[in-house]
């Protein structure tokens, strides 16, 4: 068994490894802008010749392009260009600051070939992207002022040697997705509540054949001024939803969460919640506890927290929380699953059928394990149903598996563990219990 342990960790390990993960990396290095390869290095000449060697580059700082060379076709040709974002260093009242450069390999050598102001001072993020029912490819840039007290979105196409700017509004959160059933996705944004607009709302823009944007908002009953998360899902007529995580301090009186969910009929973007009579209210949590598809049926799951059976009349200092997951269907928004959901220790563990409502959690701090227990009024000879047990010394792993505990997921050093306890009427078997496991970022 120890020889198996060793050799599940390893593989693990080398798993890590091949995914990109590496051990001890120096910080100093991280800091350093990453070495060009041949052919950016080819295109940073070809920028310095025309704008001189006095630059600096700019990198965007999230999103699936993070190099300051984007190297990608954006005007149809077949043939790709490349878009780098640069600063002037060394001039007093360099004037725009940020600037874009487009250069073009013409016959084998890359030249400037346009080259223009920026509409911010740093890059959020840039998504390369048809939209809506138009072919042209576009440039999506998220922008931010250097004190990040604003960003805005602009949106360029590019054509006969001209990166032209097409649209550009301010936003607290933008993506590009699917809003519809359509070949090309649209252009997603969400809007902080203002002093001039005390409610915060989202917008779809849908770009039509003719390069006109169509507009289709939707106002929030709240001032969310920021926004965590934008994630999509199915919904059981076809459409698809959107999920939006939004920041809020009525959490427990903490900053915490609430989800809107949002739909575009083809006519108007509806707020499904208000649609079937509920509120986002109902979906406040704790930061962090964001909406995610769960159990990968395509449409997300919100986590919403209450206190587990013999906890409710607890400080809440003292109260395990169980962790309700909603969902939307057939008009209504309801508990599709509930679970203790251990965010630390990088699992969730979901309830089954047979224990919801008739099952606590109870942290036995003598033999350091969680313990899934029958709720017996509080009594603390209630039967152990589950026990879950997480170590990272390879002594004790072995003991704990001689007494009967399963492996069941081990991620760095850390092993995994579940034992469990035969009561009758809520058996549940081994194979069905590692289901109810869901592991985080593994």
């Amino acid at each position: 068994m120890k020889q198996k342990i060793r050799l599940c960790l390893v593989s693990l390990l080398a798993v890590l490894c091949l995914c990109g993960c590496s051990i001890g990396v120096n910080v100093d290095n991280m800091l350093t802008p990453p070495k060009l390869s041949g052919e950016q290095e080819q295109i940073y000449q070809a920028l310095r010749s025309t704008t001189g060697s006095a630059i600096s580059l700019k990198y965007p700082k999230g999103g699936s392009y993070l190099s300051a060379f984007l190297v990608v076709d954006i005007d149809g040709d077949g043939q790709n260009e490349a878009i780098v974002f640069y600063e002037k260093t060394g001039v007093a009242n360099a004037g725009s600051g940020l600037r874009i450069n487009v250069l073009d390999s013409i016959d084998g050598v890359w030249k400037s070939v346009c080259d223009r102001s920026a509409e911010g001072s740093e890059i959020e993020k840039v998504v390369i992207s048809r939209l809506g029912d138009n072919e042209r490819m576009n440039v999506i840039v998220g922008y931010s002022t250097a004190n990040q007290s604003e960003k805005f979105v602009s949106v360029y196409s590019y054509e006969d040697n001209y990166l032209e700017l097409t649209f550009s509004k301010n936003y607290a959160l933008f993506d590009v997705g699917n809003t519809r059933n359509s070949e090309n996705p649209d252009l997603v944004l969400l809007f902080p509540a203002t002093t001039t607009q005390p409610q915060a709302s989202a917008g779809v823009y849908q770009l039509d054949a003719e390069g006109k944007y169509h507009e289709y908002l939707s106002q929030f009953k709240d001032s969310y001024t920021d926004f965590s998360q934008l994630i999509y899902g199915s919904l059981p007529d076809g459409g698809i939803a959107l999920y939006v995580d939004a920041a809020t301090g009525t959490a427990t009186g903490a900053a915490g969460l609430q989800t809107e969910i949002l739909s575009h009929d083809g006519e108007r973007l509806l707020n499904l919640l208000d649609v079937i009579g509920r509120s986002s209210k109902e979906t406040v949590r704790p930061a962090g506890l964001y909406s995610r598809d769960i159990d990968k049926d395509g449409t997300p799951e919100i986590p919403v927290q209450k206190a587990f059976l013999g906890y409710e009349e607890m400080a809440e200092s003292e109260q395990i929380l169980q962790t309700d997951w909603l969902t939307l269907r057939d008009g209504l928004l309801y508990s599709e699953y509930s679970s203790y959901y251990r965010s630390n220790d990088g699992y969730t563990f979901m309830m089954p059928p047979k224990w919801r409502g008739k099952a606590t959690i109870v942290n036995d701090t003598t033999l350091d394990e969680v313990q899934v227990r029958l709720y017996n009024d509080g009594q603390e000879d209630a039967p152990v149903l589950l026990r879950i047990y997480i170590s990272e010394d390879e002594a004790d792993i072995r003991e704990h598996l001689a007494a009967g505990y399963q492996l069941i997921h081990s991620k760095g050093m850390a092993v995994y563990m579940m034992k469990s306890e035969q009561v009758e009427g809520m058996e549940v078997s081994a194979a069905e219990l590692l289901l109810c496991f869901h592991f985080l970022n593994s």
